[in-house]
């Protein structure tokens, strides 16, 4: 009889067992969890690193983003004149080329601590797949794999030119078509909470 109490108290100290049992995660919690983090966070757009200097003259795809920014009061510029050195049949030559700089305004550029440009927040759509709490260290963890739409989308987004950006585009249809991605749940011990990065990675 003692040996066997003995190997079982050997083997009881020998398996890791967790500082507390497996937590419940109804999918209503998670829900309302998602959502949350997922409004806390500010949807920004960051076409291109500024200030942005482009020809005066050029239609491309920056140029007509930049000018719809600026008309939309998200940008401000200055004009901008060099003296370039330009290749043809004939030779080489000298002329001049003006241009536009692109940068915040002023009072953006001295409060904001990101890049960007502000378009919406994530809402949860769906809750399409729910693991059930799985154990990785000391923490529990739980996987969902969601469907998000973008709300207060903000008017500038419904400039035609910016259906030439992928994610502005999406994001107006987002409702009807939502995103897809795959987030994590941690418990901390007491609460589950948003997860930012891969379960175990403390």
């Amino acid at each position: 009889m003692k040996p066997t109490i003995v190997t079982l108290l050997l083997l009881m100290f020998a398996i890791p067992v967790p500082a507390w049992a497996q937590p419940e995660l109804s999918e209503q919690l998670a829900a309302k969890l998602i959502d949350q983090a997922l409004r806390n966070e500010p949807l920004l757009w960051l076409p291109f690193p500024l200030p942005y200097d482009v020809d005066r003259a050029s239609r491309s795809k920056d140029a007509q983003l930049l000018a719809a920014l600026h008309d939309h009061d998200l940008l401000v510029r200055e004009d901008t004149m060099e003296m370039v050195t330009v290749e043809s049949a004939s030779g080489t030559r000298r002329q001049v080329r003006v241009g536009w700089r692109y940068d915040y305004p002023n009072e953006t550029a001295e409060s904001q601590t990101v890049e960007g440009f502000y378009y919406g927040r994530g809402r949860l759509k769906n809750i399409m797949e729910l693991s059930p709490a799985y154990l990785i260290g000391d923490y529990y963890y739980a996987e969902a794999y969601i469907q998000w739409y973008v709300e207060d989308l903000q008017d500038w987004v419904t400039d035609p030119v910016f259906l030439q950006a992928r994610t502005l585009r999406r994001s107006q249809e987002s409702f009807e078509k939502p995103f897809e991605k795959r987030i994590f749940l941690m418990h901390n011990g007491t609460d589950w909470g948003f997860w930012q990065g891969q379960p175990g990675a403390l």
